[in-house]
């Protein structure tokens, strides 16, 4: 069945009007129509099964039939600290942050940032960011979108690694003595949250990883290769659910 995210569904109506984007999305390019139903969700975590009413681009109405119990969220609560990159990597690493299971969202500006974003350009970027978030919460089944907090300074990152019973990591190209592996192995079992920085395109400074040294985060290197920001990103994520057991069978499928 498919799923659609909106802001909130009322809890004083069994009827709900989606307008928009989603809107010509289910009547045009999905094509459903009254009698079809659909998985409805809000960014609260409230999922209801849902039957169209009426169906045309400019507005969709549904009538809520029963609510639908959610998926389990990840035993790991994870923050992915990325860089500001350009549009569409940035975008990517939205999307499927999302889709593997990261709670919380945070950009910043380094000293090697190429994107800085203020004022309007940052409202603006921060609503298509959500948008995206949104979409790939439907896509991935997920009980909520990530929050998704404005642009940081690189400062402002390193405020984070005081946080308690949380692992804080920072990937570094040219560390050679710790990989993410063994630290997860050895620290992370005793972790219930990661703070993960990932920099930007050209890397973080040897100054910066000092400063984040100092911070309590930990830096590590992901292997011989250079990878781009976007999939050293991509690549940190699923190694630390994984590490959690996310990216498995429930545990009671696994006797």
């Amino acid at each position: 069945m498919r799923r659609f995210v909106i802001d909130q569904i009322p809890s004083e109506d069994d009827k709900v009007t989606i307008c928009g984007s989603e809107a010509r999305h289910i009547a045009r390019v999905l094509r459903m129509k009254p009698t079809d139903h659909l998985i409805l969700m809000d960014t609260q975590g409230k999922r209801y099964e849902a039957i169209i009413v009426s169906a045309c681009p400019t507005s969709v109405e549904l009538k809520l039939l029963n609510p639908v119990a959610n998926p389990e969220n990840p035993l790991l609560h994870m923050t992915l600290c990325q860089a500001a990159l350009k549009a569409k990597a940035m975008d990517l690493v939205i999307q499927k942050a999302t889709e593997l299971g990261v709670t919380r969202i945070i950009p910043f500006s380094s000293e090697r940032s190429v994107i800085r974003l203020q004022g309007n350009r940052m409202e603006n970027k921060l609503r298509h960011w959500r948008e995206i978030a949104r979409n790939a919460t439907a896509q991935s089944d997920r009980t909520r979108p990530p929050e998704i907090l404005s642009m940081v300074s690189f400062d402002k990152v390193l405020e984070m690694g005081t946080e308690p019973e949380a692992l804080g990591i920072i990937l570094w190209e040219q560390e050679r003595s710790a990989d993410l592996k063994s630290i997860l192995r050895e620290q992370g079992s005793k972790k219930k949250k990661i703070i993960g920085v990932v920099g930007p395109e050209g890397g973080f400074s040897t100054h910066e990883i000092e400063l984040a040294t100092k911070a309590g985060f930990v830096p590590v290197t992901l292997g011989k290769r250079i990878l781009r920001a976007e999939t050293a990103a991509m690549v940190l994520c699923t190694l630390c659910l994984y590490e959690w057991g996310d990216l498995g069978l429930p545990e009671s499928n696994t006797a």
